[in-house]
This record gives C-alpha cells, structure tokens and sequence, in this order.
C-alpha cells in the first residue's frame, strides 16, 4: 500500500490534515471518503483503532481519503460533533477525490458511528457537488435522543440541551438521509457497538430513507428497497463489525469502474 500525506483547506481557511491510501502502482480506481467516529480521524484509521483500516479497504481496489475533522488531531479549529463545520470537511475531502488523477471519479462515502452526522447532512447539503455513488451508515447514532441516550450522555461535551434546535438539527442523520441523491447502506449489529441495547436509530434511519427520494436503500443484506418487519441484524463485535464493512464495500465496488 502507499500512504500520501495530504492538506485539505476548509471554507473558513482551516487547515486539515489528511491521507490517502491506494495500491501501490495500481491505476485510476473508485474511491472510498470515510467520515470518522467521534473523536478519531487519520491516526486511528491509518491504524488498527478504527473498526476498518483505511489500509484495509484499500486492499478491496479503492483508493482512500481520510482526514483530521476541525478540532481533531493535527487539524486546526475546534471539535464540531458532525455539525457545519465537520460537514464542510467531509466536503473538503470529496473535493480532494474528485480532483486526484488517481481516482476514476466514482465516490462512495463510509461514516463510522456519528460520523453520519458529518456525512448524511453534507450530502444533503451540496449533492451537486458531491455526486456520491452511495453512503455506506455503520451504526450512526441518528438524532439527539440516540446521540445523548436519551440526555445521559455527551450534553457536557456538546454543551447545548436536547432543545437547542438550531445545534441539532444538522447533526441528525434521518432528517437529511430522504434529500440525499445517493444510494445508502445501513449497517447495523446486535448488540450495537457504543449503546448494547439500541436498534432504534437504524429502525428511524430506514424508514426516513423508504420516505426520500434516494435512487435506492438497503440495510444490512436485505433487498434493496425493502423496509423489513423484522430484521436480519449483524452479529455483534469488533471482528464481525470488521467483516459486515470490508463485505459491503467488497460487494459495492463490482460496477464502479469506468
């Protein structure tokens, strides 16, 4: 594999660091930009720490964009929680694909638990700009109920209570999944991997998607277009969590080249 150092630049002039991974010598390929989990970024999926490697999907045939969100890392500004600013990032990184004489132009976009927060809301935001080809969702915390569990956890940090629409509202992922252009993918394992006993984020994810206008939507290995009444979750666990995600980008790769 060879791993490139990049510096993406945010719309407020933030600089970013950020990496891209590919197989050495390999040709234009599709592209994966991933939306890290709360509180990683490039070390961790340079890394075993995330629950893939960039390393790893980019042994699948991709080439891999990922970066220090504001307030992460080496990057500059301050920790956003997947709000404007973490969504202006994402952007500036599918921005760095799109522009890479090694990628073949075809983007996929993976979010790690509330990096949905980042992804669904700017996909919502400038689909026009960013042409994803899909949005892969392993496990994302879908609004602030589901963000807090409920207001027991993350308010400190976050410093705004559960009414402060305004702070919120861009942060919740199933009210931006319907307006994005793209297909999307919900991956979901019982127990899940930050709250054991909660399914109902991926249950309101898949019902906001069925009611958008998506080109298609699918969870877990279910049928595409298919609101299930019962669910064939993932198992749980770190391994299989690996497995579930390396398998569905594996799948999503066939048709990306051009």
């Amino acid at each position: 594999m060879e791993t490139t150092a990049i510096e993406l630049l945010s719309s407020c002039g933030y600089r970013l660091r950020g990496a891209r991974v590919r197989p050495l010598g390999a040709g234009p390929l599709p592209a994966v930009v991933v939306s890290p989990a709360i509180h990683q970024g490039v070390d961790a999926l340079l890394s075993r720490a995330a629950v893939v490697s960039a390393d790893e999907i980019a042994r699948l045939g991709f080439v891999v964009y990922v970066h220090d969100p504001a307030g992460r890392g080496e990057s500059w500004g301050e920790e956003d929680f997947g709000g404007p600013e973490h969504q202006d990032d994402l952007r500036a990184a599918f921005t760095v694909a799109q522009r890479d004489p090694a990628c073949n132009g075809a983007i996929g976009v993976l979010s790690l638990s509330l990096g949905l927060s980042a992804a669904a809301g700017a996909l919502a935001r400038w689909p026009d700009t960013m042409p994803a080809a899909w949005l892969v969702d392993w496990e994302g915390p879908c609004d602030r109920e589901i963000i807090t569990a409920g207001g027991r956890l993350m308010l400190p940090a976050m410093g705004h209570t559960l009414d402060d629409d305004a702070y919120w509202f861009p942060r919740e992922g199933r009210r931006h999944v319907g307006h994005i252009r793209c297909g999307y993918v919900r991956l979901q394992a019982v127990p899940d991997h930050a709250q054991p006993g909660e399914i109902r984020h991926a249950e309101r994810m898949i019902r906001a998607a069925a009611q958008g206008e998506l080109p298609w939507f699918q969870v877990n290995d279910h049928p595409r277009g298919e609101v299930p009444e019962r669910v064939s979750w993932a198992p749980g666990g770190p391994f299989a969590a690996n497995r579930v995600v390396l398998s569905k980008l594996m799948n999503l790769r066939r048709g990306m080249d051009r």
